[in-house]
């Protein structure tokens, strides 16, 4: 698995898309569809960002930075917050895993 140490020197763990699951641009939405478990996933604006930055493996830092970059007013700690409910909701619903 690609890991990295993180800011408090812990391995993190990097993330790729899932190749069962097809993405389609709806508006300013991205719509999530896993083929095998035939689910589908429809993602806010923010999330859909996050997607696209998921284009190449990526850790909850590095989508922790894209996020401030859009929101520079948000801390470190809700970027953290938010991106890893993000990475949650993605996980449960097959839409990714751990990049190797």
């Amino acid at each position: 698995m690609d890991g990295r140490r993180g800011p408090r020197g812990v391995t993190e763990l990097s993330y790729a898309r899932c190749a069962e699951v097809e993405a389609s641009m709806v508006g300013d939405r991205v719509v999530l569809y896993h083929r095998t478990s035939r689910s589908a996933l429809i993602l806010n604006p923010t999330g859909s960002r996050l997607w696209e930055r998921l284009a190449t493996p990526a850790s909850s830092q590095d989508l922790s930075i894209a996020l401030r970059e859009r929101f520079p007013q948000l801390s470190d700690d809700d970027a953290l917050r938010d991106v890893s409910a993000f990475l949650d909701e993605l996980s449960r619903h097959g839409a990714i895993v751990p990049a190797s």
